[in-house]
């Protein structure tokens, strides 16, 4: 997304773990250029600055110098189709997208993130790369910042298909500090032209929303109804997105299935996919994220990514049956 340039703040909307293009003011050169830019990952935002991590080390920005920026796709680090060729760690940070938090910090590398409790997503440090501390003080300082928010330490650890938590150095030292992990997830991702040209169950229709209506929150999962306020301020975090139901041709105009899409440059990610129970197994989960997936395609954007528990398996049967495969896998810390 690019930002609102009628807004007093060309800055607004940044956020740390975004990879961006941003265009800023410099001391006239010799040339008489005023204008530069910078490429790479946010690492901070404070209200007078911006510190964005490039190939050539980190640079500061003065907030009052930001121009405008974009945001766009992380580097691929090996050879393949864009979806498969994403970085574990720049995939984790662009997912924080789809599922933002209301309140962030950073230690170092670390993305701090809280939401009142709602979802492990939204409430967890997300661990990757260098917090600028010793592990063990980089683990007592995230458990005060959950301390002072009344929330319980929750760690987010991404690795390969399998791969032992514990066995990480991260992981180590929580398990010394009395962490133990659980909630394994598979980060499924696909190429959106094949899963759009899956078929669907002719008695399914899908409608595409600009954002959630009543008829919407109406079949959307029950913890997200249960936390609507919360999940409400969440969902206008977000920037471009869209919200799928899902009909029995026989049931219409009353659906039966709810989810939605998050996008990012060159990415949609599938959220809250939710089957009322009297209506699963009937094709409506499919008719989502296929119809979703026609809409990505049909806007240019060429991959798809959705997050998945690793023993819910006939939901991982379904998506890797229009073509989603395990990117990687993440599973959760805490400290009780």
């Amino acid at each position: 997304m690019s930002p609102d340039l009628s807004q007093p703040d060309p800055a607004a909307g940044l956020r740390p773990g975004i990879r961006i293009t941003l265009r800023c003011r410099i001391p006239r050169t010799p040339t008489g250029e005023t204008l530069t830019d910078v490429v790479g990952d946010v690492t901070e935002v404070t209200p007078d600055a911006i510190t964005v991590r490039t190939r050539q080390g980190e640079v500061t920005v003065d907030r009052g110098d930001v121009q405008l920026w974009k945001e766009i796709p992380p580097r691929p680090v090996r050879r393949g189709a864009p979806h498969q060729a994403i970085g574990i760690d720049d995939l984790e940070r662009l997912m924080v997208g789809g599922m933002p938090p209301l309140e962030h910090g950073v230690i170092g590398d670390w993305l701090l993130r809280a939401a009142d409790g709602f979802t492990g997503r939204a409430n967890s440090v997300l661990v990757q790369g260098d917090p600028g501390v010793p592990l063990a003080r980089a683990f007592e300082q995230v458990e005060g910042w959950y301390a002072d928010r009344s929330l319980p330490p929750l760690a987010q650890l991404a690795g390969p298909s399998g791969f032992d938590p514990g066995a990480t150095p991260a992981g180590a030292v929580a398990a010394e500090r009395g962490w133990r992990f659980f909630g394994r997830v598979l980060v499924m991702t696909a190429a959106s032209a094949v899963v759009a040209d899956a078929p669907m169950r002719p008695n399914t229709a899908v409608a595409v929303l600009p954002e959630p209506d009543e008829s919407w929150w109406s079949v959307a999962a029950p913890r997200s109804v249960e936390h609507r306020e919360t999940y409400t301020a969440t969902l206008n975090r977000i920037g471009a997105a869209a919200h799928l139901l899902a009909f029995r041709q026989e049931d219409f105009p009353t659906p039966s299935s709810a989810g939605r899409l998050a996008f990012a440059p060159g990415w949609a990610g599938v959220f809250d996919l939710h089957v009322l129970p009297d209506r699963r197994r009937d094709g409506l989960g499919r008719a989502l994220v296929v119809e979703g997936a026609r809409a990505v395609h049909d806007a240019g954007i060429p991959s798809m990514y959705l997050q998945v528990s690793a023993d819910n398996h006939a939901a991982v049967e379904l998506y890797r049956g229009l073509g989603f495969d395990t990117h990687h896998e993440y599973v959760y810390g805490r400290r009780d």
